[in-house]
């Protein structure tokens, strides 16, 4: 009987190809999880929530943590012995879940240097690139493990939804949609394996458990070519749950977290 894992993502930045755009990146990631795993996580983030006074419905939403506004904006009233002993719990609770992270991370710069004169207006939303290159090196991973994978993201609405599940059809129906001789080197699924190993697709709102946890763990997979040695991706790394802990050195370039359109920024 196969394994059935769950893999939780999330996106950070905007997947629109617009030179004016002044991030450095776009990024789709998130956490692969043991289905079996779900409900440990769920008392796990319960636990801290209760620890630190937060109310059950609000999300740890990482942008808001991070600029401590909105739901989090008592931190940054707090004391910096106290907003640093809440990152550390965080952090820990993080690092203790049963999860491993994987991501694509697309350099807009390098993106659009490579595309935009060759497809112009008609260029892909890096949204289409960044979740087929993601999801196939997911399926990679789960079938090592002999396992199928149900993939879960976060609700952004009715149009995105639809697109997001209409790029998963289409992955799953016809293989990855990259030129089959550039990206040989990769070793693309087929179709067939595509099929046998992708489950299916869901919507969850930004309140989820899981879907937080995959926003914590997204931004400093991000941040990782600009700021290598931040502590968040430190931790990650540390403790074994980037993807590429997992993989032997020879199985990195197809199957580990891909930093994409890095290679020819000037």
């Amino acid at each position: 009987m196969s394994q059935l894992f769950a893999f939780y993502m999330d996106e950070s930045g905007s997947p629109k190809p617009d030179p004016k755009d002044g991030a450095s990146y776009f990024a789709v990631g998130g956490v692969l999880i043991n289905h079996d795993d779900e409900k440990t996580i769920f008392q796990m983030l319960s636990d801290f929530k209760k620890r630190w006074g937060i109310d059950e419905k609000i999300a740890l939403h990482g942008n808001e943590i991070r600029s401590r506004k909105r739901n989090f904006a008592w931190l940054g009233r707090s004391s910096k012995d106290e907003q640093e002993r809440f990152l550390s719990d965080l952090s820990d609770v993080i690092i203790q879940c049963p999860i491993i992270v994987h991501g694509c991370v697309i350099s807009r710069k390098g993106y659009l240097d490579r595309y935009l004169e060759r497809y112009g207006s008609n260029t892909w939303e890096m949204m289409k690139s960044a979740f087929s290159i993601l999801i196939e090196r997911v399926a990679k991973y789960v079938l090592l493990q002999n396992g199928k994978v149900m993939i879960y993201f976060e609700k952004a609405g009715k149009k995105e939804d639809r697109l997001i599940t209409h790029y998963f059809k289409s992955l799953r129906d016809s293989g990855a949609p990259f030129n089959a001789e550039t990206s040989s080197k990769y070793s693309p699924l087929t179709p067939i394996k595509m099929e046998q190993v992708l489950a299916g697709i869901e919507g969850k709102s930004k309140s989820h458990p899981i879907i937080q946890i995959a926003d914590s763990c997204l931004h400093p997979v991000a941040k990782s070519k600009e700021q290598p040695e931040n502590q968040a991706f430190q931790a990650l790394l540390r403790h074994n749950k980037l993807v590429d802990t997992h993989l032997r050195d020879d199985s990195l370039h197809e199957m580990g977290i891909k930093y994409y359109c890095f290679d020819n920024l000037h």
